[in-house]
């Protein structure tokens, strides 16, 4: 599943999949926007994190306020605000007009399922992006019709990218 991390004015899709389990620690493959690195975990405590990304250690420090996180690494403080594709969905349900369907991670768009003035209901597939090795089905957030489709078979999109616009 893609996230939505937004500090301030930027924001960045983020995707993690589990590659490796061990007893100490995890390792990831994660994805921010385009650039897709290893990541091992170890959890010290419950708020208190060790993480290795290519080959250097980091101590990080995270705790949940309300609907933010505070993250210390090295001194600095960072604040996040994080939201999934879920979330984003269900934000659009209440949305009316015209809106982009974006990618959530950097992929290949791999078959487009609708057509321009189509009509489609919530959940209804739109197209399939492969991802990390992953086919995953993108569906429409709410009804409307096809305004438009910004893909085709074969398209290399980046993170966020428009895919269709949904009116």
């Amino acid at each position: 599943m893609a996230y939505i991390v937004s500090t301030g004015e930027k924001s960045f899709t983020v995707a993690a999949d589990c590659v490796e389990k061990k007893p100490h620690e995890n390792v990831f493959e994660v994805s921010v926007d385009d650039e897709v690195k290893k990541v091992s975990i170890a959890r010290i405590s419950p708020t208190h994190l060790s993480i290795l990304v290519d080959n250097t250690s980091y101590n990080v420090e995270v705790s949940k306020l309300r609907d933010e996180y505070e993250v210390t690494v090295r001194g600095e403080l960072f604040r996040f605000r994080v939201s999934d594709e879920r979330e984003m969905a269900a934000a659009a349900l209440h949305e009316t007009g015209e809106i982009a369907i974006t990618a959530p991670m950097p992929g290949m768009v791999i078959d487009v399922m609708v057509k321009p003035g189509q009509d489609v209901h919530p959940g209804d597939k739109l197209l399939i992006l492969e991802a990390m090795k992953m086919q995953n089905e993108i569906s429409a957030p709410r009804g409307g019709k096809i305004a438009a489709i910004k893909v085709e078979p074969g398209s290399s999109v980046g993170g966020g990218e428009e895919l269709v616009l949904l009116e």
